[in-house]
């Protein structure tokens, strides 16, 4: 049978695809990942309500849309013009804070920029000194992000699998670890493990705290106890019928056997235990009734409370020679139990740590308490505990081994240890001694810390970005690699292009795109039409922009520098917020604000997530054949993950649905999701091939002694 992992057919061709990408067309046809020809699927957009397929292809088509239209070939005229005309650091910043400036509303996609919100960390993600231009650089994002150079080459982004499977493998690592704590930090905002909650020591030792910090000295006295207690009915301990039952439990009754036959019973008791005698007056001793007396035993706390306390005295009769040999059927070999009842003391059974013992004590909260007091009574805050034994065994010994049992029953899955594997686990236990910053605690996880994870992985709290957008705040494959497969992309670059054909041809964008409007506004200012000049006074230099251009007037400096960063800074930039600030009562403006604040989000959640993978420069990623093949060799994994966002879905968004190579990576996919299928149901396949070559030996040296050299190296005297 195949395994999802298993060299394939489709895997080998998705992998010569991915090492290949493209330069073996004749057999694998195009780069396997490109934007040459996406999915066919569609899926509608909420938010938009287009009906659209999701892919690489079609964001570099609404990319270009936007780009060729009117506003994005006069952006792009505008931006050559200002990076050739020697603009101040003063000036680069002022173009690239307009959007920030801009009211709500502001029409920020007409001078490159990225949403208000996250404008300054993508401004200083396009690096410094660089003019803002968001649809340049979502395209470098989203060709870097798959692999590739980040530029189109004939309309088309092409990756490299080379580089893409280190990208698409340390995502899907850090969101499988960033769901951890994600997930963590909600149980504990939610109160997960807070009303349980009794101190670090508790927790960390899985519930040993609470019944003694003397973990050592403890764990070596209940190794010596053998049988005489038994985890798996752990709220019996101190019963004699649960003793008598472990002394069954290990096989024998031994000295007890003769004990039990000579309790008194009377045919009310009788009855208690399933049995009807008719002939018979007054009390007979169980050995009179042919009851099978192991039989009894095995009742162990199930025995009526008068049978119970005789069993209790026969214990407290048990001689010496008796006792050594009760103690021996149980295992047990503590010397300080020289007598019959001390087997159901705990100040025997544990005589060097009885007075570290503590029980849970529920008043306000749950808390421990001693269970002994200083001068090694029973604490009477536990009385009301003692009733189940009441009667059978003296006061102190009830109230104690039902505060002792209650304690020891609050440890986690208690009845499938062992006493000797607990006795030594409990001798190794670490507490948070000398730690006092944790032992001070009032919960599984301060609130700060918890508060802190889901600000680092849920929401950015510089931006308010969401970081994590699956279900109950989950991050998904699609919040670090997403944009480039059309996660919050396709569908609103594709609506932005046909929104700004209507508005360019509407005139709509003429304030902008026209004559004396922004664009040839800068360009007339970055071709020195407007000055800067000298003046032949003071100040020595001005620029004069005539009347009818954005920021027109006339500005003045004692340089030619100071005046053309004047004029810019104080003139044009602030008559540019202006015009875009008047956009925010055009329907269509305000449609495509929306579009390309959703847009900016996305590229900022990706680039904030790449960030805390130290991978936001996605060009310095290294390319490898081995990432390509790891890659190649997990798409049956990868295709197993189905979930909205995940691997499945966002890598066919991602391939050239036109290439074998592309094809085969979607294929490959599938066959993982049958392999699994087919197992469930025990289906075996044939299509893995055998990966296992042979290779001659290599020649080593000898390691072995002939017969005459071992019989050389024999020492004879």
């Amino acid at each position: 049978m195949a395994c999802s992992g298993a060299i394939t057919g489709m895997v080998m061709t998705a992998a010569g695809g991915m090492i290949t990408n493209g330069a073996l067309a004749g057999t694998f046809g195009a780069a396997p990942i490109s934007s040459l020809s996406g999915i066919t699927t569609t899926i509608t957009d909420a938010a938009t309500g287009l009906s659209i397929a999701p892919s690489l292809a079609t964001v570099t088509s609404g990319i270009g849309g936007i780009t060729g239209g009117a506003l994005g070939t006069g952006l792009s005229g505008a931006l050559s013009s200002m990076s050739g005309a020697g603009f101040s650091s003063a000036m680069t910043d002022a173009w690239n804070g307009i959007s920030g400036n801009l009211a709500s509303g502001g029409l920020f996609d007409a001078v490159g920029g990225f949403a208000p919100d996250v404008s300054s960390l993508l401004t200083t993600a396009s690096g410094a000194g660089s003019l803002n231009n968001a649809m340049g650089w979502a395209t470098e994002w989203a060709g870097k992000t798959v692999g590739g150079s980040g530029s189109l080459v004939g309309g088309v982004l092409t990756g490299d699998a080379r580089k893409f499977g280190t990208i698409l493998n340390s995502a899907s690592s850090y969101i499988g670890q960033a769901n951890q704590f994600i997930n963590s930090a909600a149980s504990s905002l939610a109160g997960a493990g807070v009303s349980t909650f009794t101190g670090m020591d508790n927790l960390i030792s899985g519930g040993i705290a609470g019944v003694t910090e003397a973990f050592s000295d403890f764990g070596s006295e209940l190794g010596k106890l053998g049988g005489t207690i038994n985890l798996e009915n752990i709220t019996n301990l101190g019963n004699p019928g649960q003793m008598l039952a472990n002394l069954d439990l290990a096989g024998t009754l031994g000295p007890m056997y003769d004990k039990v036959a000579n309790i008194s019973v009377n045919s009310k008791t009788l009855g208690q235990l399933g049995e009807t005698f008719t002939d018979f007056a007054g009390d007979i001793t169980l050995g009179e009734t042919g009851i099978d007396l192991n039989a009894i035993a095995k009742l162990g706390p199930a025995l009526p409370s008068s049978i119970q306390k005789q069993v209790f005295a026969a214990f407290d009769e048990l001689d010496k020679t008796d006792l050594k040999s009760v103690k021996a059927i149980l295992g047990n070999t503590q010397d300080n139990i020289i007598a019959g009842v001390d087997l159901f003391d705990p100040k025997k059974l544990f005589p060097d740590t009885f007075d570290t013992l503590t029980a849970p004590l529920r008043t306000a909260s749950v808390g421990f308490k001693s269970i002994y007091t200083e001068d090694g009574s029973v604490n009477s805050e536990f009385n009301a505990l003692g009733q189940k034994l009441e009667g059978i065994v003296p006061e102190d010994l009830a109230v104690a081994n039902s505060a002792l049992g209650l304690s020891l029953g609050q440890i986690k899955s208690l009845s499938l240890s062992n006493i000797s594997d607990l006795s030594n686990t409990i001798s190794s236990l670490e507490s948070t001694k000398d730690l006092t910053l944790l032992e001070a605690q009032e919960g599984p996880v301060p609130p700060g810390v918890a508060d802190y994870w889901k600000d680092t992985y849920v929401t950015d709290s510089a931006t308010g970005v969401s970081l994590a957008t699956g279900n109950s705040s989950q991050m998904v494959l699609s919040d670090v690699i997403g944009f480039a497969a059309g996660y919050n992309s396709a569908a609103p670059l594709t609506q932005n292009a046909s929104v700004l054909a209507d508005m360019a041809t509407a005139g709509e964008l003429d304030n902008i795109t026209a004559s004396q409007g922004i664009y040839d506004t800068i360009n007339e200012f970055c071709a020195g039409t407007f000055g800067p000049t000298e003046t032949g006074g003071s100040p020595a230099w001005e620029v004069v922009i005539t009347a009818g251009y954005v920021g027109a007037g006339t500005y003045e400096g004692a340089t030619s520098a100071e005046v053309f960063e004047e004029a810019w800074v104080n003139g044009i930039v602030p008559a540019i917020i202006t015009i875009l600030d008047g956009y925010a009562t055009n329907t269509n403006a305000q449609t495509i604000v929306r579009n390309s604040t959703r847009i900016s989000e996305q590229l900022a959640r990706e680039y904030l997530n790449q960030t805390r993978l130290d991978n936001q420069d996605l060009g310095a990623v290294r390319a490898s054949d081995d990432a390509a093949l790891n890659m190649a060799q997990n798409l049956p994994n990868y295709g197993l993950d189905t979930t909205e966002g995940g691997s499945a879905e966002l890598l066919e968004r991602i391939v050239d649905f036109s290439s074998l190579g592309g094809q085969a990576i979607v294929g490959a996919m599938r066959e993982g999701r049958n392999i699994q299928r087919l197992g469930n149901a025990n289906i075996g396949q044939n299509i893995a091939f055998d990966t296992e070559g042979v290779q001659n030996q290599g020649t080593l040296l000898s390691s072995q002694y002939t017969t005459t050299e071992a019989k050389n190296r024999v020492i004879r005297s």
